[in-house]
């Protein structure tokens, strides 16, 4: 993992303007974490008739990829001219290829055209596949008129973390951290809980139960988590607060709304997309306006 932390940021390019800002994105954390920029274009050859048709398909198509890539190569160089860019066409399915270069990577952007509802989670997305399974934080920008890949409408706005006491919040607070120095920006730490995450109850609802004293329990779970940040940092402003919603994601993502980034872990347990992904994460990806970065694995402490 210690070679993660000099590793590319990894750049899924398709060739739609959405990507070419994800690049940009991606172009500015290789800029101030000082990696390397690696671009990647990967498409499913499809060969449509006959040994001969489908040789000259596969060069049609890697054309096309290389293309694609020149196009999000020459957004980099006008925008961040240090930054040293890879680019790499490679055949076969997105998702796959995306979490293989992850094992190198020290951060994965991608834009994201997930979809909320039935059909959206029917369908999957790229994005959320490549969530639940890379071994490098991963940063999802959804498609959205009010956000941009300018750094000056990023920066120095908060970033948001979820926190739930686990140790995947453990690590996206720890990843949070360091966007947040990156970004001269405050932290606000989230906690969503509800009746049934909070209180131990069995089988539903305990007699004695207190609402107050859920609360306190909630809050005094946020303190916890938070504490020593801001004795290690003390120019750091660290903020949190408990939020009483049966909704974690809407929650989550109306207090995202206003930030500059939206730091979640990932709830890993193995298993279909839905469970190793989380359904509050995988909710995120298709619904927050505010780019969502997950995190899962063992996120280093460079400190």
């Amino acid at each position: 993992m210690s070679d993660q932390l000099h590793g590319p940021v990894v750049v899924g390019v398709d060739g739609s303007e959405e990507a070419v800002r994800a690049t940009l994105y991606g172009a500015w954390e290789a800029h101030h974490r000082r990696v390397s920029l690696r671009l990647v274009c990967a498409h499913q050859l499809v060969p449509p008739w006959g040994p001969a048709i489908a040789i000259a398909d596969d060069a049609w198509q890697y054309g096309w990829m290389r293309d694609v890539l020149t196009k999000a190569q020459g957004a980099v160089a006008e925008t961040y001219p240090d930054v040293r860019v890879e680019t790499h066409a490679i055949a076969g399915s997105s998702a796959a290829v995306l979490v293989t270069e992850s094992a190198s990577a020290s951060l994965v952007v991608l834009a994201t055209h997930a979809r909320d509802g039935v059909i959206g989670r029917l369908s999957g997305s790229v994005t959320a596949q490549v969530a639940a399974h890379a071994a490098a934080p991963v940063i999802a920008l959804r498609p959205s008129s009010s956000f941009s890949a300018d750094p000056a409408d990023f920066l120095r706005r908060p970033v948001v973390v979820g926190i739930d006491g686990s140790d995947e919040s453990q690590r996206a607070l720890a990843f949070a951290v360091d966007e947040a120095l990156a970004r001269g920006s405050a932290i606000q730490a989230v906690f969503v809980w509800d009746l049934f995450e909070v209180h131990d109850i069995e089988p539903l609802v305990d007699k004695d139960y207190v609402l107050a004293d859920a609360a306190e329990k909630a809050e005094r779970l946020i303190t916890e988590a938070t504490s020593g940040w801001a004795d290690r940092y003390p120019d750091l402003q660290i903020s949190s607060v408990a939020v009483h919603a049966l909704d974690p994601v809407a929650a989550l993502a109306e207090i995202g709304s206003r930030a500059g980034l939206l730091v979640v872990g990932s709830r890993g347990h193995g298993g279909f997309l839905g469970l190793r992904l989380g359904s509050t994460v995988d909710g995120l990806i298709r619904t927050a306006l505010t780019p969502v970065a997950v995190v899962r694995g063992e996120y280093p402490d460079r400190r």
